[in-house]
């Protein structure tokens, strides 16, 4: 009766999105180990929770630099920390 009419609409969700909504449901912490781990190591992405003491975290990421390493760091930033003051 009807049959040229219809389209036909696939009901069934998407795994991604099944799986999009139990990450909704994760903690803060719990959905930043989640992107750590699906970016892997060679993203060089670091991701920080909220509620992190982010000064703290720097310090301790900038201990395992090289002398070269900082050096490099802290002279790229050296601009911007002048310009602030102005």
């Amino acid at each position: 009766m009807y049959t040229n009419d219809l389209v036909h609409v696939d009901s069934s969700d998407s795994k991604v999105e099944d799986i999009w909504q139990k990450a909704q449901k994760l903690s803060i912490d719990e959905k930043a180990e989640l992107v750590q781990k699906l970016l892997d190591k060679e993203s060089g992405l670091i991701v920080i929770s909220a509620n992190s003491h982010l000064v703290d975290y720097i310090i301790a990421q900038m201990s395992l630099l090289s002398s070269e390493g900082l050096a490099y760091v802290l002279k790229a930033i050296a601009p911007r920390l002048g310009s602030k003051n102005k």
